[in-house]
C-alpha cells in the first residue's frame, strides 16, 4: 500500500522511481505491506524459475517466513538511497524521516530488508554517505542502525501531528502504528517484532517474529 501524492517518473539512479507530487511532511507513513500485496509462499518461491525469481526479487522482498511479497500500488518501484528519506527500522511500515519536497524522489534503504541473505547491489545514489555496495548484512551494522534509529524516532515524534492518508489501513494492520499514534516514540515502546519483512498478517493471531 502506498500513500497519495506520489507518481512514477524516470529516475537518474534506476530506470524509474517514485516521486512526490506534493510536499510530504516528515512523520507521514509512506507505505506498508498489506493483504492486497501479491505474495508467493516459501514453496512457490522455491518452485520459481531462476529468471522469474530474479525479476520478482528485484522489485519484491523476502519475508521472514520465506515467502516473497511484491508491494502493491507501485510501492515496489521505490528505489534505494544511502540518504533515504523513508525508513522502517523497528516498524512494519515505512515513514518519511524528513520533509520530502514536491519533485523529489521517494527512497528507502534496501539494507533494511534483512531477510534477503546474500543479496547485494551497486549503489548509484551519489550521496555523501553512499556506501557503494549495498548488502542486507549492512542492516545489522551498529553504526548504520544508530543513525536509522535517530531518524525514525524523530519521525515518530511527528506522526500524530501530520495527515496520514494510510490511517485506516494502518490502524487495522499495524500495532506499531497504533502505538506511535498514541504518543509512543521510542522504538522499544513502538516495536512489536512486526516489520516490513515480518508483517503481522503473515502469522494471524500472533505478532510477527514471535
Amino acid at each position: 500500500m502506498l500513500t497519495k501524492g506520489i507518481d512514477v517518473r524516470a529516475s537518474r539512479t534506476h530506470n524509474v522511481g517514485l516521486f512526490a507530487t506534493e510536499t510530504i511532511p516528515a512523520g507521514t507513513a509512506i507505505w506498508n505491506p498489506c493483504t492486497k500485496c501479491s505474495r508467493w509462499s516459501k514453496e512457490e518461491v522455491a518452485a520459481l524459475p531462476g529468471a522469474r525469481f530474479a525479476a520478482l526479487d528485484t522489485y519484491g522482498h523476502l519475508l521472514s517466513d520465506g515467502s516473497l511479497l511484491l508491494p502493491c500500488l507501485g510501492a515496489y518501484l521505490m528505489n534505494h538511497s544511502c540518504e533515504a528519506n523513508v525508513l522502517d527500522l523497528g516498524l512494519d511500515f515505512g515513514v518519511a524521516v524528513r520533509d520530502i519536497a514536491a519533485g523529489e524522489e521517494v527512497t528507502c534503504d534496501y539494507a533494511t530488508f534483512v531477510e534477503d541473505i546474500g543479496w547485494s547491489m551497486e549503489c548509484r545514489c551519489r550521496g555523501p554517505r553512499c556506501r557503494g555496495l549495498i548488502t542486507t548484512e549492512q542492516g545489522g551494522d551498529p553504526e548504520i542502525r544508530v543513525r536509522w534509529r535517530e531518524q525514525v524516532e524523530g519521525a515518530l515524534r511527528q506522526l500524530a501531528a501530520v495527515d496520514q492518508p494510510l490511517h485506516d489501513v494502518l490502524t487495522e494492520l499495524s500495532e506499531p502504528y497504533r502505538r506511535a499514534l498514541g504518543g509512543m516514540t521510542a522504538l522499544e515502546q513502538v516495536s512489536t517484532g512486526a516489520s516490513v519483512c515480518a508483517p503481522s498478517f503473515v502469522s494471524p493471531g500472533r505478532p510477527a517474529g514471535a
